[in-house]
C-alpha cells in the first residue's frame, strides 16, 4: 500500500496501462474471453468518466501541478 494516496491522473495512467496489457489478448475459453471484453469495456467507460471530469478540473488532489 503506498504512502501517498494516487492523483486522479496517476488513477487514468494505470488504467490505461491495463487496458493496453488486455487489450490485444484472447481468451483461452469462452468465458476468459467475456471477462476481457467486459474488463475492457468497463475500463473503457471509466477512462472516459475520468476524462470529463479532469477536463472540468473537478476534483483536484492537492498534489496536481
Amino acid at each position: 500500500m503506498a504512502d501517498e494516496p494516487l492523483t486522479d491522473r496517476e488513477i487514468y495512467a494505470l488504467l490505461d496501462q491495463a487496458h493496453g496489457l488486455f487489450k490485444r489478448e484472447k481468451g483461452a475459453t469462452e468465458g476468459g474471453q467475456a471477462v476481457i471484453d467486459l474488463f475492457l469495456r468497463n475500463t473503457d467507460l471509466i477512462q472516459r468518466a475520468m476524462l470529463i471530469m479532469l477536463a472540468e478540473n473537478r476534483p483536484r488532489s492537492d498534489r496536481e501541478p
